[in-house]
């Protein structure tokens, strides 16, 4: 059967919740305002990073056009791929071409409040270095032409620590075995101390981010982060620059190794040409030809015709070959040019383009990951695959190129064999004439090659553009300073809730009533709030408004259930311990029992440590010790207080035996005769975790209170309760808790009274 969880019990356990955060308030409060402290140190040191943004446009290809028209063909700078272009802008090679416009080697430092920060061009002194690179030095300048130059613990290339701390001109050549550097000042030096180190090679410090700014657009942003802001404008601006610088290097790159490809065939064709035509010439005038018959004619034309197509298949064949070559070389293979493919073989120049995607990808990644990184892994599989494509696709090309030789070879073999049945003469000049348009042919077509070229070379210029260039970042993007605040304040508050929890649950001292009514069936009889330190412990009477008062006042009422009609109530007041504040109880209960009209007498059974006497400003000459010894008389030892209806009988001299005297019957006689005197008799008994002498004394009582004192008593201590309840001697045992913080444990002002008991214990 499901146990269903009451509302009752929900309610507890919220209450147990708060009671613990409220317990623990000054310690959760301590850890947030610890976290938050170092949180607000750690955003306050920490250095601005600044953004600066340009924006260019990449041309895309019109695919809509025709792809024979020599204009469309000569403007396409080719599709848009934003991957591609985006590691292209995270690389090295474009890295290094920006980096010409912004510098990186000189670091210049100031601190203002408390904070180092970099000058950067604002600098007021400028460091030439030669040798030295990257060692921190600290300027101190004195006056306007001297300068103070320290250099603490740096150690060279063995290793050694070396330090330096001169004062020197400005403009003067320093040379020592550690360094040689100049430092020429450039304006008014208003701080005390500078700070400055220069590096060797000139690396970008911050990150580069690149993105399209929508799905489908043709233009990217280029971010920068720097700690420097005008350095991040300058390099977001280097960047754009140089990336449209390499775009058109590349596109004129390609353009200016066709052209020099087209203008050597040119000159050997021109040659041939020229050849042809003086050869024309001279057999004209040796034998006297001026014309071709229409039959020689026709056969010479086809077979010009072919020959060209012949030439420019071979011219073809040649670039596959090198192509071929490269591939298998491994080398250069993301700077191959594609230049002269025939327009028939796109597939080649789709799959070319895509080993270079993935290529400069790699690239990429390689400058923060290992080989074994699975991105990079996977690329290199895929470049892999995309070589044994390549190769494979101009294999096919080779042989399809080879049966194409084969059929104009043929072609040219059968017009040469009709061409051998014309007459000598005739057959010799179509030969001549043949030669002449072959090379005219091959002359036209390279010309117009050449033309379109040209004009790619010149049309790439214009096909990329900066639109916005990066303005001087106004404010830091970097740190987010109220958030880092606000995370350490809430990493305060939960360390500190957790602790809190985490010591509520080791901690084994009783602190509220339900960590008693968890642990026992016992009834409890309610709890004493905690009484401030003074002399005078008897709170009932010296604050009767108090809350102390009004929970003897409570305590009283529920002791009269516990009572039998028509006989006195004896009550034992015992403890596990001592400082558990038995006496005290003892003490205030007498009082707020002789406060009712209750003839009253505590007697003091814990003979051991008698303190009784001392809270009452008695004499301890004759107790208990004494009557139960048979020195003296029932008489003699009860003494009256300065309270009505309240009297003592203090423990008297401390004996050597209290356990025997407590067991003897003449202690079972002395509260048969206190019954008939009095109405209330309390016996304040030793700590039952102690000694013996309590549980005796409990046996002959007719209720019996256990005190348990929050915030010191250990929820151990509740199982030697639960042993002496299963004595049945015992009657009437029940709990009281003793020192609850009313105010900790969230238990209220009392039962129905007002806010003046506090204001009473006050004063």
């Amino acid at each position: 059967m499901r146990h269903e969880v009451s509302p009752i019990d929900d309610e507890i356990d919220i209450k147990e919740i708060f009671r613990t955060l409220y317990r623990y308030k000054y310690m959760i409060f301590f850890f947030v305002l610890i976290f938050g402290l170092v949180s607000a140190y750690i955003a306050y040191f920490k250095a601005n990073i600044y953004e600066a943004s340009s924006t260019v446009e990449v041309g895309v290809q019109d695919r809509s056009s025709s792809s024979h028209d020599i204009l469309n063909a000569a403007m396409d700078p080719g599709a848009l791929s934003s991957d591609t272009e985006i590691a292209i802008i995270k690389s090295r090679f474009l890295a290094k071409k920006a980096l010409k416009y912004v510098d990186f080697t000189h670091h210049y430092y100031t601190t203002k409040k408390f904070k180092e920060i970099e000058l950067y061009k604002n600098a007021p002194f400028r460091v030439g270095m030669l040798k030295g690179f990257n060692v921190s030095f600290e300027l101190y300048p004195i006056d306007p032409k001297h300068y103070r130059l320290v250099v603490e613990k740096a150690k060279d290339s063995n290793g050694t620590e070396w330090h330096y701390d001169k004062v020197h001109l400005y403009g003067e050549e320093i040379d020592t075995a550690h360094f040689h550097l100049n430092v020429v000042r450039t304006g008014k030096m208003k701080a005390n101390r500078y700070r400055f180190d220069i590096a060797k090679d000139n690396t970008p410090s911050g990150g580069v981010n690149a993105a399209q700014t929508s799905k489908y657009s043709t233009i990217l942003r280029i971010s920068y982060e720097d700690n420097v802001a005008l350095r991040a404008q300058e390099y977001a601006n280097a960047l754009a620059k140089a990336y449209i610088e390499q775009n058109v290097e590349k596109k004129t790159k390609e353009a200016t190794l066709k052209l020099n490809f087209i203008d050597k065939q040119l000159k050997r064709i021109n040659e041939n040409l020229k050849s042809s035509a003086v050869k024309i010439e001279e057999f004209k005038k040796g034998t006297n030809t001026i014309s071709l018959s229409s039959k020689a004619e026709v056969i010479i034309t086809q077979m010009s015709d072919a020959e060209a197509k012949l030439d420019t298949i071979s011219m073809e064949s040649q670039i596959l070959n090198n192509l071929y070559k490269q591939i298998k070389k491994e080398k250069h293979l993301e700077s191959i040019s594609i230049a002269g493919i025939g327009s028939g073989n796109e597939a080649l120049s789709s799959q070319i383009t895509l080993l270079q995607e993935a290529i400069l990808k790699k690239q990429v990644l390689r400058e923060d990951y290992t080989e074994m990184y699975p991105a990079v892994v996977k690329l290199k599989k895929q470049i892999s695959y995309l070589k044994r494509s390549i190769i494979d696709t101009i294999k096919n090309l080779k042989v399809s190129i080879n049966e194409k030789k084969k059929l104009l070879e043929k072609s040219i073999e059968k017009y040469q064999k009709n061409l051998n049945k014309l007459p000598a003469d005739e057959r010799m000049y179509g030969q001549l004439q043949r030669k002449f348009a072959v090379n005219e042919k091959i002359y036209s077509y390279l010309l117009e090659q050449q033309s379109a070229t040209a004009i790619i070379k010149a049309a790439t210029v214009s096909r990329n553009r900066m639109l916005d260039s990066a303005l001087l970042p106004a404010s830091p993007v970097k740190p987010k300073r109220k958030m880092i605040v606000l995370v350490g304040l809430i990493l305060g508050l939960i360390v500190g809730i957790s602790l809190a929890f985490l010591r509520n649950f080791l901690d084994d001292r009783i602190q509220t009533e339900e960590d008693v009514t968890h642990a026992t069936d016992l009834p409890m009889l309610g709890y004493v709030p905690h009484m401030k330190k003074s002399t005078d412990e008897i709170k009932v009477f010296t604050s009767p408004k108090s809350a102390v008062a009004e929970s003897f006042r409570n305590l009283r009422t529920n002791l009269q259930f516990m009572v039998r009609k028509n006989r006195s109530h004896v009550i034992a007041v015992t403890s596990t311990i001592g400082g558990e504040g038995k006496t005290t109880v003892c003490i205030n209960l007498a009082g707020i029992m002789s406060m009712a009209g209750k003839k009253t007498i505590l007697l003091n059974l814990d003979m051991r440590k008698p303190t009784l006497h001392e809270k009452f400003a008695l004499s301890n000459k004759y107790g208990m010790s004494t009557l139960l010894s048979g020195s003296t008389t029932l008489k003699n030892v009860i003494q009256k207080t300065a309270y009505e209806n309240l009297d003592v009988i203090t423990s008297g001299p401390v004996p050597p035996n209290p356990s025997e005297l407590i067991q003897k019957e003449l202690m079972d006689k002395l509260i048969d005769k206190l019954r008939e005197v009095y109405d209330v008799i309390i016996l304040d008994t030793p700590p039952i975790g102690l000694v013996t002498d309590a549980r005796t004394l409990m046996h002959k009582a007719d209720t019996s209170i256990y005190i348990l004192r929050a915030g010191y008593s250990k929820k151990g201590f509740i199982h030697k309760i639960k042993e002496l309840s299963s004595h049945r001697e015992i009657q009437g045992l029940a709990i009281l808790l003793n020192d609850v913080n009313i105010e900790r444990s969230g238990y209220g002002y009392g039962y129905g009274y007002g806010y003046g008991y506090y204001a009473e214990d006050k004063k």
